[in-house]
Parts: structure tokens; sequence; C-alpha cells
């Protein structure tokens, strides 16, 4: 079994009308948990429509994006394979749309669609390769898409600061130099503008999608 490997996956075109009969639909406004650091899983998600955010949140409040999943992405899939609780936050970034398959249900399903099993299994091993990147130096993971994602977020989590180069970069561990070249670029492809301090973004969802267009 063998297939060109991307981390997103249309999941419902691969089920049958019985498998697709066992998802639980879901919709999410912006802003929306769907889990919290430390919650037990109890099951996976398949994103349809929208953007969601997996956050860390420390000791002392601060909150680190560590990547946003867009439509046709799984998530929460670690814990659950591992049965950990979950390690970082997860919330509705735009309006969503997404599927969740109970562990029991998503068992049965890849015993009858081991290609959703292998899919799965090949995206824990590209999260593992980019977490070893970042380790080794932190430069080497994809910074580009990490500060657009960011940017996205932050300021559609908190629209009325008006966020600096470095703060930016502190966020998504990236060097001050490194993010002013990004939004020089992002402004040059019209993603971004630049009204004094303040940083405008026409469109979040295209932000989102050229972000996942550089990571792939």
């Amino acid at each position: 079994m063998s297939f060109e490997f991307s981390e997103k996956y249309d999941l419902l075109s691969q089920l049958t009308e019985a498998q697709k009969s066992r998802l639980v639909h879901i919709k999410t406004s912006k802003g929306d948990i769907i889990y919290h650091q430390g919650d037990a899983p109890t099951g996976i998600y398949h994103v349809k429509s929208g953007h969601i955010g997996l956050i860390t949140i420390t000791p002392n409040g601060n909150e680190s994006l560590l990547r946003v999943f867009g439509p046709n992405y799984f998530f929460g899939h670690r814990s659950l394979i591992s049965n950990e609780d979950y390690h970082a936050t997860t919330l509705s970034l735009v309006d969503c749309e997404m599927v969740f398959i109970p562990k029991d249900d998503f068992d049965e399903i890849v015993h009858e669609n081991p290609n959703i099993l292998m899919h799965v299994a090949q995206v824990l091993a590209k999260e593992l390769r980019r977490a070893e990147n970042k380790f080794r130096d932190l430069a080497l993971s994809n910074v580009t898409s990490r500060i657009m994602q960011t940017l996205a977020f932050i300021k559609s989590r908190y629209p009325d600061h008006k966020w600096t180069r470095k703060e930016i970069g502190e966020y998504c561990g990236a060097k001050t130099e490194t993010v002013s070249r990004v939004l020089g670029r992002l402004e040059k492809e019209g993603l971004i503008q630049k009204k004094g301090r303040s940083i405008i973004i026409p469109s979040t969802e295209d932000l989102y999608s050229r972000a996942e267009e550089i990571d792939d």
C-alpha cells in the first residue's frame, strides 16, 4: 500500500455511508475551545472547514501558538494513540466545521479502511521530524509559515494590541530580523498592510492558506 503523502486527507470521500454514519458532526464559532490542555482524549477530530489553533499555556498564563490545522487535517491523534492527556489547548480561529470520531469507532473504521491509519502514522512521523528539527535548531523549521500563522492568530485573538516585531518573534520562536523580513514579503504579496505601527490583515483565511502552502 502506498500513496503520495500530504498532511491533508479527504476523510469523507474515503468512507462508506455506514462509516460516515458513525461520525459526530460539530460546528464551532470563533474563539470556541474544542479541548483543554490536560483533558483526557476520547477520539480524533478532522477539520471540514475553518482553522483550528493548537496553543500551549504556561503556568504564568502566557500563550504560544504551536501550529494551525486547516481543512482536511486531523488533530488530537497523538494524545489518543499515546494514551496521554492533551499537551495543548485547541480553539477555533474562525467559524469551523469538523467531524469527531470516538475512539471505539475510530478503531473500527481504520480496521475497515487502513489507509486512514497509514495517513495518521505518516502525520505522526512528520510531526516527530518537525519537533526534532526545532529542537536541533529552531531556524530549521519553516519559520515563514510559523510567523504567518502566528500573525493571523494573534491579530484575530488580540485585535487591539499593536504587536511589535520582537513580540511576534517571541510568540513563535523567531528572530526579530526574520519577522521583519517576512512582514516585508507579506506586504509585497498584499497579505498584510502596514499603517504606522499597526498591521492590518485583509483576510486571515488567505494568510492561513498561504502558510499551509509553504508548510506542505
